[in-house]
């Protein structure tokens, strides 16, 4: 038991010992008290002290380790050697040399002699400590002028990774000036010139991998599969698109939808599984896409990318009014023919694809009387070509708009079949939307239209999708790129399989199924944040090659002295400081400046 008045280390601090009964309380030199235990504190003179003494000084350490080097020894013995002495001061000061660990250290209650090598290999590390941090320090003044040299990326890499959202924090950074957040970083990276325009930081942000998985996919499930080569089938998309997972037919009486079937070959849980989980979905950058899925599952599953190629077909017929009343959904192989929207419009004069124009007719007009809310805002496409950003306008094509009323009738049938099953499924609804009474017309209202959108969401219950005017809907048609559509085709293949009496694990329950779509959900926003600042980003590097750029705007938003413009050409949404500016009016902007690090573009009306 420690007595009364002893002199003790705790927590690397002396204290002086008062007794408490099974608690001791110690005094320090400076600061507040503390209530212990005896086995929290290191004894180092037994007193009794009424004060913490000052460490003696003059003390001839390097005697004392000449005489111990590779020993050990008592702090009351080492103090005899070093001092002539082992009172309260020197015994104190012989334990804050041992702290020092240049030639003692603490080793338990004794102190431990360092050995000439040990002393050597200590010193040595220190002189390495003291050349970094001068090193460090010089670098910090050079790096407060903007200045690098070569070398110096060991110590500007910390702000980078700030940057890049690798680390939340930075002392590097805030040291030098650079900030502490993952803009002010990029800024400071941009105005030494060790990033330019060109660095993209977003999709690291996001905290999205870099690349596709590198996992290996199951063996093929073809159990089942029906013969559907002898119909034709289109795979009609972007000029662009490099990832086919639909297509189309007419068979003379109703239509199929056709999509690509990785769920024959990637089960629940599975680890390919889990990678698309947690990535929530593909990530489309101007510089390229990220799959969500790996690389196999394209060239396997891709329509069209083969002879022959695996689906899972939906078969929808609809009643003269345009309703889905009747839906069959099958494994299949299929012939599919690609063709961009281009090629595709001359196509829709005659044959099946003219029989599906007709009835692409007759569902957007049923979904308008159901209240579907149609938006028509021009868009653009920006992408990067060898390292340099480009934006291009995206063409209106007619075969576009037929695409998309086969995708939502997909949509709207598998989901009324697996409704019809009870089956737990991953659909996808929408609230209806604001009141669009006294809209403006043009490019003001379809924005106008577009904020009285309600967020979509995904779930274990069907609800009505009343943006899309159906009265049952899940996403369905993209699962190589999004998860939520790869986990509806699982459902489907295990509700089939129970169907056709074969082994296999059974669907999900809706309790699993909802916490997967959850954990999508979450990834899923951001992606869509990555996709979006990146566009952005590279938005605004194609602006700070044109200085001085004009371009034609439209008003969508005006009031309270500033206005919302969107640029048609480059597809971008800005504010302005516009008194006086009404809603819907053109007017003719010039860009002034960009803040490429804070995603801020100004322009000025001319």
């Amino acid at each position: 038991m420690i007595p009364d008045g002893a002199l003790v280390f705790f927590k690397s601090r002396p204290a002086i010992v008062r007794r408490d009964g099974d608690r001791i309380e110690l005094t320090f030199e400076g600061g507040a008290p503390a209530r212990v235990r005896d086995k929290d504190v290191e004894p180092i003179h037994p007193g009794p002290l009424k004060a913490v003494p000052r460490p003696a000084q003059g003390g001839e350490f390097q005697t004392a380790w000449d005489m111990t080097a590779g020993s050990s020894l008592s702090l009351g013995e080492l103090a005899d050697l070093a001092f002539g002495s082992a009172g309260p001061s020197e015994t104190l000061a012989c334990r804050l040399a041992a702290a020092e660990g240049i030639l003692f250290r603490m080793d338990g209650e004794r102190v431990a002699a360092l050995s000439a090598e040990e002393r050597e290999a200590e010193e040595a590390k220190r002189r390495r400590k003291e050349g970094e941090a001068a090193e460090r320090a010089a670098f910090v003044e050079r790096a407060k002028r903007g200045k690098t040299e070569p070398g110096d990326e060991r110590f500007w890499g910390e702000v980078e990774a700030l940057a890049l959202g690798r680390t939340q924090k930075s002392r590097m950074a805030s040291d030098i000036g650079a900030g502490e957040g993952p803009e002010s970083a990029q800024a400071w990276l941009l105005k030494a010139g060790l990033w330019t325009t060109r660095t993209n930081p977003h999709p690291a942000r996001s905290g999205h991998p870099s690349k596709a998985p590198d996992l290996e996919l199951g063996p093929d499930d073809d159990e089942g599969r029906v013969d559907l080569t002898g119909m034709e089938a289109w795979a009609i998309d972007n000029a662009w698109s490099h990832d086919p997972d639909d297509a189309v037919s007419w068979d003379g009486e109703a239509v199929w939808v056709h999509v690509a079937d990785p769920a024959s070959a990637i089960t629940p849980g599975s680890p390919a599984d889990l990678e698309a989980s947690n990535r929530s979905g593909t990530l489309y950058l101007p510089e390229g896409a990220i799959p969500m899925l790996p690389d196999a599952a394209l060239e396997r599953f891709g329509l069209g990318l083969s002879a022959t190629s695996r689906a899972l077909s939906f078969r929808i017929a609809l009643d003269p009014d345009g309703l889905v009343s009747d839906v069959r959904v099958a494994p299949s192989l299929v012939r599919v023919s690609r063709a961009s929207y281009g090629q595709a419009d001359p196509m829709l004069a005659s044959g099946p694809l003219a029989e599906l124009a007709r009835v692409a007719e007759l569902r957007k007009a049923y979904r308008l009387r159901n209240g579907a809310v149609d938006i028509d805002i021009p868009e653009v496409r920006v992408w990067v070509d060898s390292g340099e950003p480009r934006i291009d306008p995206v063409a209106r094509y007619a075969s576009s708009g037929v695409v998309r009323e086969m995708m939502v009738m997909a949509g709207e049938g598998l989901a009324r079949w697996a409704f019809d099953r009870g089956l737990p499924f991953p659909y996808y609804s929408q609230e209806a939307p604001g009141s669009r009474e006294g809209l403006p017309g043009g490019l003001a209202g379809e924005f106008a239209k577009r904020r009285l959108m309600k967020a979509g969401m995904a779930g274990a219950q069907p609800r009505a999708h009343q943006g899309l005017g159906v009265t049952m809907y899940a996403q369905a048609t993209s699962p190589l790129r999004r998860y939520g559509d790869l986990l509806g085709h699982q459902q489907a293949r295990a509700a089939l399989a129970a169907e056709s009496g074969r082994s296999s694990p059974p669907p999900l329950p809706a309790d699993e199924l909802s916490m997967r779509l959850a954990r999508a959900a979450a990834g899923a926003q951001a992606v869509r944040k990555a996709e979006r600042q990146s566009e952005l980003h590279w938005t605004i590097a194609w602006l700070l090659d044109r200085p001085g750029w004009e371009g034609d705007a439209v008003a969508v938003q005006a009031g309270g002295g500033d206005a919302q413009l969107y640029l048609p050409e480059i597809g971008l949404e800005t504010r302005i400081r516009a008194s006086g500016l009404e809603q819907g009016a053109a007017v003719r902007v010039r860009f002034q400046k960009a803040d490429i690090a804070r995603l801020d573009v100004q322009f000025s009306i001319i």
